[in-house]
């Protein structure tokens, strides 16, 4: 049994020069290996505990994906405290009100983006104590801190202070909270799920015994980073795996972010992505789409490939077997003509989804594995930090 700091620091030890995170924020993507990312958590750590930070206060995270978001909240969990991530869709000043107020909230980290919701409700939160923004500004209003000047008190505190900092984030244990995850609160009032570190690195061992993640692997995260599926099968499964984790570069809207996340798959080539019922639902019509516009003869190809691969795949346990063994010619030259270029417009690597958030409709599973990627359901919820169950399932009884 370990936290996610022992995941962590055993992830660094093996995987030390391996890439952890790659952050596009101009024009190209840049890399941070496990051993720099470690040096940033431990800083902010640091930062934190100088600051004021004891064990058990909690901190609340909204921001964009991106490469400060995993260090920040790797840095509270060093620092013995638990992150509450929330959620960047969040508008309503009330909701966010809500949800700092019942955490108990002392502090929080925000980028450039979300900042003025926090402004909007710091008034009415007396226990709110600082404001930690992760951009520079050119003017910061009361009680907010830049990022960056967290770190550099870090590094200060680690210098003069080493043992006590060390004490501190080494007695951080398996069962001690990490993050405190909101419910949409669509029918009463949200309500904060307590997850353990131990929730999480058990989910990742129980993940992994089921899928695998070579550590030269690299995902996209085009998922919100809030929420628990993105946690255990992005954040933590890629951590342990050695693996990298790659974030959408942030646009100026959400709208030119989702416009994005295209554009940086075909750029970071993942070998598996996450995916919810929405977004697999939006590249099918993407992919159909694009097959519609090569005219009629590609598009009958492209139907006709989907029926052999659904005949040749059938339940999966009795694929290519029996009369299906027919099919597999067929079937690999509609891979060679039409379905390995669909797959290049995900990189060319893609191997696999892993699906999760709601259940995904039987037909869209058996789509994606007719081209040649299959998904991966993990059914399960957040109480769960989530994962309980992954199948594929392609049954067509």
């Amino acid at each position: 049994m370990y936290a996610i700091t022992d995941l962590f620091e055993e992830s660094v030890q093996k995987f030390g020069s391996n890439v952890y995170l790659w952050e596009k924020k101009n024009d190209k993507y840049t890399a941070a290996t496990y051993r720099e990312v470690n040096v940033l958590v431990h800083r902010f750590a640091a930062g934190l505990v100088k600051l004021g930070i004891r064990k058990g206060d909690r901190i609340a995270l909204i921001s964009e994906g991106r490469n400060d978001w995993v260090v920040s909240e790797l840095g509270i969990l060093y620092a013995g405290a638990i992150n509450v991530p929330l959620s960047v869709k969040l508008s309503n000043p009330a909701e966010i009100e809500f949800r700092l107020h019942h955490a108990e909230v002392r502090m929080v980290i925000t980028s450039k983006g979300q900042i003025n919701k926090i402004r909007s409700v710091m008034s009415a939160l007396p226990k709110l104590e600082k404001v930690i923004v992760l951009d520079s500004l050119g003017n910061y209003e009361k009680n907010e801190i830049y990022f960056q000047d967290i770190l550099n008190s870090g590094e200060e505190f680690i210098r003069t202070s080493k043992t006590e900092y060390d004490a501190i984030w080494k007695s951080v244990k398996p069962d001690d909270l990490a993050n405190i995850c909101y419910t949409s609160g669509t029918t009463s009032d949200p309500k904060g799920i307590m997850l353990t570190h131990r929730n999480y690195t058990a989910n990742t061992e129980q993940s992994m015994s089921l899928m695998d993640v070579p550590d030269w692997y690299v995902t996209l995260m085009t998922l919100p980073w809030d929420h628990a599926f993105a946690h255990t099968v992005g954040i933590y499964t890629v951590m342990r795996a050695g693996a990298s984790l790659a974030s959408v570069q942030n646009g100026s809207t959400p709208m030119e972010t989702l416009r994005n996340i295209p554009v940086n798959i075909k750029e970071i080539k993942p070998h598996f992505l996450l995916s919810v019922p929405a977004l697999a639902k939006n590249f099918r019509k993407n992919i159909e789409t694009g097959i519609d516009a090569k005219g009629k003869l590609i598009k009958a190809l492209f139907q006709f490939g989907l029926k052999v691969a659904y005949s040749y795949n059938g339940d999966d346990w009795r694929k290519g077997k029996g009369w299906r063994f027919l099919l597999k010619p067929f079937y690999a030259i509609i891979d060679k003509i039409i379905f390995k270029k669909v797959r290049e417009n995900f990189g060319g690597r893609l191997r696999f989804f892993v699906g999760g958030g709601a259940l995904l409709d039987i037909e869209l599973q058996r789509f994606f594995y007719a081209i040649g990627i299959p998904m991966f359901q993990g059914y399960g919820l957040t109480e769960a930090a989530p994962v309980i169950h992954q199948t594929l399932n392609v049954n067509t009884n």
